[in-house]
Formats: structure tokens, sequence, C-alpha cells
């Protein structure tokens, strides 16, 4: 006989429960019916029209998406939205849709884990334990009542911690009651005041159970009405919780590490920042995006994997010293999703109920600007004066590029210090700009500050062709391999910025005089005049 939907909901449950989700998401089940029946299901990364559709035509009448289809409240449900449409399509296939996201993230042998074994990481532990979502109650009982109020509550889900059931506490003390007219006591008299020794009775639930838990006590309980409080707890998870850190099993550099991290995730090479050469012996990892978690990293680990690294992420980690690797999300969240799989299908195995991963891509997919030559490529184009360092070459006529302007500057040297970036198309076309204090620092950390910047903005809006101008001579040689890094003060800021190189396609590095960095000088000014210095 067919599983039904809510069986299956359950074994997820069991698996990555939906109480271990952050407040902010939205888990469970979005669409279809829990009496639904179901022989399959498809489990995915994202839903969009081509995983209905793949759904559909596989027979599989449940979606277990890991990124919620319905996230933000919704007004409707019509075709003039992506998530409107995808419903009516999924509706109308009679497919139930379940998402699993932080919870999933977070649950033992979830995707943190599955990525924390991937690396090499021993005895992992979250970086930020989850909050479990549990009340406290206490109530009181005649010593006659305890036992059949006790496994009341234990039968309705109260009296579980960790791997122990059947857990409780009691204490003996005296309970006082006057019965008023109108009450039917089951002890004393009304209108008489009565003394009852009696038990005090705490156990744990969890808190979405708080409407079974009392049914249940005032059913077992002979009182005709029972005293009871119930306590919000606080309780933090020490096995479940955002992302996973501990120490490696082998002691490496930052270099091979990063190396080792690209093999596991089937990538060529990863970016990363920090010292190549320093030892890294504890490490995080968080899928997806883990930018939030860079300071609870920096407690326990030397080096964070993760993925949506911006600019001034990274330097938050410099100042604390944590080096990081960074992963696309969909790299990290499909690679951890696949090898969770094998799990998933243990759980539903005794339902009957198979599972099929899903052969889409992403939702969301980027395009590389410029256009490719017929034969094979892009490319930097012509040897200059200028470096063509770094960049991808191919023979063919060479294509526009995105321009890039950078420019830093310290009112001091060091002193209050700005950035100015300007992104403009291959016609010149302003696409974006950044104009930014950032404290006090040199003339030269300043510089770099806005190239690490500037190469970010590109990364993040999908350019991968870029011709980049600088006004700081020393900042292109150095980056070409012309000069030496002498400063150590630098080297952090020089390793980040080879490193978002080495994610472009093709680039062509130039020096260029002021006058040529104009607008990017004026947004330097800006920037300190705005800060007041």
């Amino acid at each position: 006989m067919p599983a039904k939907v809510a069986q299956i909901f359950e074994a997820i449950d069991e698996l990555c429960p939906f109480s271990l989700a952050e407040p902010w998401d939205n888990v469970g089940l979005q669409l279809g019916s829990g009496s639904a029946e179901a022989e399959s299901i498809l489990l995915t990364l994202d839903t969009d029209a081509a995983v209905v559709d793949e759904a559909a035509r596989g027979g599989h009448a449940v979606i277990l998406t890991h990124h919620p289809l319905i996230f933000e409240p919704l007004k409707s449900v019509s075709d003039s939205s992506r998530t409107g449409a995808v419903l009516q399509q999924a509706a109308r296939a009679g497919l139930a849709v379940i998402a699993a996201h932080t919870n999933l993230d977070a649950a033992r042998s979830g995707l943190a884990d599955q990525l924390a074994d991937l690396l090499g990481i021993v005895e992992a532990r979250p970086v930020e334990g989850a909050a479990l979502g549990w009340s406290k109650l206490v109530t009181f009982v005649p010593a006659e009542d305890l036992e059949a109020v006790r496994s009341a509550l234990f039968q309705s889900g109260a009296g579980v911690i960790g791997d122990y059931s059947h857990c409780s506490y009691y204490l003996s003390g005296t309970g006082t009651f006057l019965p008023l007219e109108g009450a039917d006591p089951s002890v004393g008299e009304r209108g008489r005041e009565e003394k009852v020794e009696e038990l005090r009775l705490e156990m744990v639930f969890p808190s979405d159970r708080a409407r079974d838990v009392v049914t249940a006590l005032c059913r077992a309980h002979s009182y005709e009405e029972p005293a009871y409080d119930i306590y919000p707890l606080e309780s933090i998870s020490h096995d479940a919780g955002s992302g996973r850190a501990g120490a490696l099993e082998a002691g490496r550099n930052l270099e091979d590490f990063a190396a080792a991290a690209a093999g596991g995730f089937g990538m060529k090479d990863v970016c990363y920042s920090g010292n190549g050469s320093e030892a890294v012996r504890r490490a995080a990892v968080v899928p997806g995006s883990g930018a939030s978690l860079i300071r609870a990293s920096a407690e326990v680990a030397d080096v964070l994997v993760t993925g949506d690294i911006k600019y001034h992420d990274r330097l938050l980690a410099d100042e604390l010293g944590l080096a990081l690797v960074e992963i696309p999300h969909g790299v990290s969240e499909r690679t951890a999703l696949e090898r969770w799989a094998p799990r998933l299908e243990a759980a539903l195995a005794p339902l009957g109920v198979a599972v099929s991963m899903s052969q889409m891509g992403s939702a969301v997919a980027w395009s590389r600007s410029g256009a490719v030559s017929e034969e094979g490529g892009s490319h930097a184009g012509t040897a200059e004066a200028d470096s063509v360092s770094g960049s991808r070459q191919a023979n063919g006529k060479e294509q526009g590029m995105h321009q890039l302007h950078v420019d830093g500057g310290s009112r001091g040297n060091p002193g209050p210090a700005g950035i100015g970036v300007v992104l403009t198309d291959a016609g010149g076309g302003v696409i974006d700009t950044v104009s930014e204090y950032i404290g006090e620092a040199t003339n030269n950390v300043a510089e770099y500050s806005a190239m690490v910047a500037g190469l970010s903005l590109a990364l993040e809006r999908g350019i991968r062709r870029l011709h980049i101008n600088s006004d700081s001579e020393l900042v292109v040689r150095q980056l070409e391999g012309r000069y030496k890094v002498k400063n150590e003060g630098l080297r952090s800021y020089y390793e980040q910025a080879m490193s978002l190189l080495g994610k472009l396609e093709s680039y062509r590095l130039t020096s260029v005089p002021r006058e040529a960095n104009a607008h990017a000088d004026e947004l330097v000014n800006r920037a300190l005049d705005e800060s007041g210095h």
C-alpha cells in the first residue's frame, strides 16, 4: 500500500526536525495534502518549472526541496509571479512540496555534517548550537495520580532529552485550595480550605507540542482544574546547529587545504584568503552562505569554508585572523545534498518510498559577460605594456571587456581613508559605483582595498572579463608579479586580490595617471568628506 505524504513528512522530521529551522525560515509541507499517496519523491536543491516537470514525468508525487518554494509571504497565487506559476503547475500535477532548509543544514548528519566529513573535519561540533525550541511543564499531582499523569505526558511527546526518554523530576510538598460555589472537587468540600500532600512534577517538551501536552495532563489528572505552569526555555543543542567545526584529520598548510577542498567539491580550483603557507589545524564549514558565522568561526577554527563571501566579510575575517575558502553556494549545498540522499533513502525504505535526485541545475543561473569567439573562447587581446597576467587566452579576435576603475586614498598616510570604484560596460556606461570610508589606513592599504572591493563587485555582477585601471603603480606591478610584496601589512590584501583575479576568465591590469581615474578619485574624496574627515 502506498505511503501517505504525512508519513513521509514524519520520516523527514525524524531525520532533520523542522523545529531546528531558523525563525526567519519557512519549512515544512508547503503544497499538497498529508492524506495523498506517494511511492517516490524527488530530492532537489531548488524547485522551478523544470523540476516540477521532472517530478511529474518521473512519477514522483512529492518534491523535497532544500530552498523553500514559498519563502516570502504570498499575496496571491497567480502566474504573474514565478512562485505562483510554479505552485499552480505543481498543484495541477497533484504534487506535494516539502521544504527542509536550515533544519536540514543544522540537523545531526545533515548538510553541515556531510561537508565536515567531506573536508576531513573530525569530532565536528556546531559553530553555533541550535535553539531547541523547548518548554518546561510544571504541574502538581497527588501521589496516586503520578504514574498515570507521567505516562500520559510521555505519550504526548514530553520527557525526551537527547537520546533519553521518560525524563521527569518530582518532589513532595503541600498544596492548598478552597473549592468555591459551583466547584465539584475530587478532594475536599465546597467552602472549606483543603491542604493536600502533592508532588511537584516537571518535564520538558517541544514547544510546538504544548496543546497536546496540556490535553494529556488534563485527561489523566484526577483534579477538575489541575494547576500547571509552562516556562519557555533557551536551551541550545550541542550536536545540532549552524555550521560545523573541528580538528582536521591531517595538518596541512592553507594552500594545500584549499586545493584538497576544491578536489572534494569537484572543482578545478577555489579562491581563498589568508597566508597560503600557514598551517591550518582546525576548520569550520557552513553550507551555502556562512558569512554571518565569521566571528563565531574565528573562535574555534583557523579557516572557514563557505560561500557568498563579500568584500567586508573578507576584511573582517582578516582582522580576526581567520582564513577563508570560498565554495559557490549552490556547489556546496548540491554536494552535501547528494551525500545526504542515502540517509533519506534508508529512512523512507520501510515505507516503500523510493528517492531520486533531481538532474536539473540551479534555478538561478549566471551568464558570463562579453561575447565568445567562434574559434573557441574569450581572451585578453594583444600584448601591450600593461599586464595580461592571469588571463585565459584562445585564438580569435578580441572581444570588448567591462571596465573597472579603482582608487584609494588616505588623508595623513596613515590617516582617514576611503575607496572609490567605478564599474562600466565595454562602452563606458556606468553599471555601479562604490564610495566608502574604510577607517584609518595608509594610501597603499586604501589602494588595495579599492582593488579588492572593485573585483568583488564585478564578480558579484557575474562579470568574468575585465579591464582593471588603477593609478597605483605599486598595486598594479605587484599584482603583475613585477614587484615583490615586501610590506607584510599589504600581503593579505595582495592575496585577496590575487584570489579574486583567479576567478576571472580573463583580465587586463593597467596603471593609469590620476586624471584618467578622475571618477574613482572623486568617489574617494566624497567618502572622506561625508565621513567628516
